[in-house]
């Protein structure tokens, strides 16, 4: 397991299915990120635009999905450059 999966685990620890990550702990995945964790955001990024690509127009709720990881991985990559 990469250290962001490792991070992003250890965020989740304790919440339920329908939780999300709050933004304070995607800020604490953040302030350990370091090259190694960009460069993995960065082709998770690339991954989930071709795997949006691939999804039928009429399943808006993957789509929605998708949208969202990318958003968050993007949010991410930059807070984790910002600092």
């Amino acid at each position: 397991m990469s250290n962001l999966q490792t991070l992003i685990v250890n965020a989740r620890f304790g919440l339920s299915v329908q939780e999300k990550i709050s933004d304070e702990g995607w800020q604490a995945i953040a302030r350990q990120c370091g090259a190694p964790e960009f460069e993995e955001i960065e082709q998770r990024i690339t991954r989930l635009r071709a795997e949006l690509e691939t999804v039928e127009e009429w399943d808006g709720d993957t789509q929605d999905d998708i949208h969202l990881a990318i958003s968050s991985f993007t949010r991410l990559l930059r807070s984790a450059k910002a600092r």
